[in-house]
């Protein structure tokens, strides 16, 4: 075993995972993992992904790579560098098309309405100028000082009259669901307290009347989701932009596993959650949820 193998070897064990919870979170095969602690680097495809696993491996475990590199530079077999960073390039340049693309498209509907909006109010205002010019049109020419009185209940002002009732309708409607929004945002707002926290595992006590679990991740991650007794609703990964939802009112705790916590949003209720633990310093992290629902709810 070589220096690096050992390091990291005592690293993952003082985090207390397995072989199989790390080929979870880094998707590295096992048989590769075990080659790096053994420093048997003549089983990888290649010095490339030598240097890459190694990587991996020492950010889930919570170690700097770059100081690795730097102190085991002898040990670990020589790369083009610049073959690593034009990937990572490459990699980073098609996901920031994929996300310039994907705002595009979500804000046509947008555009197509706020086009809608602008040409309907051109036709009406297009049409008023009309009826007035015509309404000029037929006033009597005998004398300036006389009025002339413009008919009740013409068209044109059924049209208008028409048009400013829906228009009141519509905002009045829009403000009542306002409320009604805040309302509801007001009284299901969660309340979280940070009870524990001890090594990679922290304790959350969640003060509301639901538990709704929400997990997005922004990358790709291994999650798993249990109650108090164990029972498993979801274990496996979460590709980029993917998001699993969890709909846990009826239970009183919850264990939240999360395989690379850099990668992954948790929101609790529709509130984000802050990770008590930086995930910087544990990648792999276990939340504990405790639901208190509010005395006036239980009464």
């Amino acid at each position: 075993m070589t220096e690096l193998g050992k390091r990291l070897k005592e690293a993952r064990e003082a985090k207390k995972i397995s072989l199989d919870e790390l080929q979870d979170i880094t998707k590295i095969q096992k048989r590769y993992l075990l080659g790096i602690e053994e420093g048997n680097y003549a089983i990888m495809p290649g010095n490339f992904y030598v240097r890459a696993f190694i990587k991996q491996y020492a950010e889930a475990v919570g170690l700097d790579p770059e100081e690795l590199f730097h102190e085991y530079e002898h040990e670990i077999p020589s790369s083009q560098q610049e073959e690593f960073s034009e990937q990572l390039s490459r990699v980073k340049s098609r996901q920031q098309v994929s996300m310039k693309h994907d705002k595009w498209l979500s804000m046509l509907p947008k555009l197509l309405i706020a086009a809608v909006i602008v040409a309907l109010a051109v036709v009406l205002w297009i049409f008023l100028q009309r009826g007035g010019q015509k309404a000029e049109q037929q006033q009597p020419m005998t004398s300036e000082a006389t009025e002339v009185e413009r008919p009740k209940n013409s068209p044109l002002e059924k049209a208008v009259e028409k048009e400013k009732k829906s228009s009141k309708a519509a905002k009045e409607k829009t403000q009542k669901e306002a409320d009604k929004d805040d309302s509801n945002e007001s009284t299901s707002a969660p309340i979280f307290h940070v009870i524990e926290k001890t090594g990679n595992t922290s304790t959350i006590e969640v003060t509301a009347n639901e538990l709704k679990l929400e997990l997005t991740s922004k990358g790709a991650s291994w999650i798993g989701v249990f109650n108090g007794k164990g029972h498993s609703f979801f274990q496996g990964n979460l590709t980029n932009g993917q998001t699993q939802t969890f709909d846990l009112t009826s239970e009183s705790e919850v264990l939240v596993k999360i395989g690379r916590t850099l990668d992954v949003d948790m929101k609790v209720n529709g509130q984000p959650v802050t990770y008590p633990i930086d995930p910087k310093e544990e990648v792999y992290q276990k939340i504990k949820l405790i639901l208190k629902k509010p005395e006036s709810s239980m009464s």
